[in-house]
C-alpha cells in the first residue's frame, strides 16, 4: 500500500480477533517509528513492545479505572494483543546557551512523539492490523509507577503516548476528506 493510500484508509481500529502480529510485522511498525522526526529531547526515547496478556490486562485496567465511565467503554485496549509504549525524559533544565525554558524543549517531544505514533499507526494500516492510538493507558500510568515500571518506563521517564496493535477482519476503505474540524488561512504575499 501506498503512503497515501494508507492516510486515506488510515482508522482508530478497535477490532481486534486476538491474533498476534507477527514478529516482522512488528519489526516494521518499530522501523516506522525510526524514521519519524526527532528533536533533541526525543532522542533519548524509549520504546516497549507489550504482549505479555497479564501486563496487558493490568495496564487495561489502569487505563479503565481512570477513563472507562467517561467514555462509556467496557475496555481501554479492546484486547489487542500488542501495546506499543513510548516514554521519554521531561528535562527541568534546558542545556546551556540555548536561551529557552525546558517547557519549550518539552513541547517539542510531545509533537515529536505525535509523529512518531503517526508513522506506527500508517505502517499498521499498511500491513493491515488494526491499530489504534491509546491515551489512557499512559494517563492512567502517570498515578501507577509500579506499573509503569513494570511496563519497561526507565527510570526519570515518563509514558508519552501508545499504540495497540493486532489482528483485525476490520476492511480499511478510503475515507471522504472532512475539513469540518478545521479552519484554514492561506497567507500569500
Amino acid at each position: 500500500m501506498m503512503l497515501n493510500e494508507a492516510i486515506r484508509k488510515r482508522a482508530s481500529v478497535r477490532e481486534f480477533n486476538g491474533d498476534m502480529p507477527s514478529d516482522d510485522e512488528i519489526s516494521q511498525i518499530i522501523d516506522a517509528a525510526y524514521l519519524a522526526p526527532l528533536t533533541m529531547t526525543s532522542k533519548n526515547s524509549h520504546i516497549s513492545v507489550i504482549s505479555d496478556k497479564e501486563l496487558l490486562k493490568e495496564l487495561d485496567e489502569c487505563g479503565f479505572k481512570k477513563f472507562g465511565k467517561i467514555l462509556n467503554v467496557e475496555t481501554s485496549l479492546y484486547n489487542a494483543p500488542v501495546l506499543i509504549l513510548i516514554s521519554g525524559k521531561i528535562i527541568d533544565t534546558p542545556p546551556l546557551g540555548w536561551g529557552v525554558d525546558a517547557e519549550v524543549f518539552n513541547r517539542n517531544l510531545f509533537w515529536t512523539m505525535g509523529s512518531v505514533v503517526q508513522n506506527m499507526h500508517l505502517s499498521a494500516v499498511a500491513l493491515g492490523l488494526a491499530a489504534c492510538p491509546i491515551n489512557t493507558v499512559v494517563i492512567g500510568l502517570h498515578d501507577r509507577p509500579e506499573l509503569m515500571k513494570r511496563a519497561g518506563v526507565p527510570d526519570g521517564y515518563l509514558p508519552l503516548c501508545s499504540l495497540a496493535v493486532g489482528k483485525t477482519e476490520y476492511k480499511y476503505s478510503e475515507k471522504k476528506i472532512n475539513a469540518e474540524n478545521f479552519s484554514i488561512s492561506y497567507l500569500k504575499g
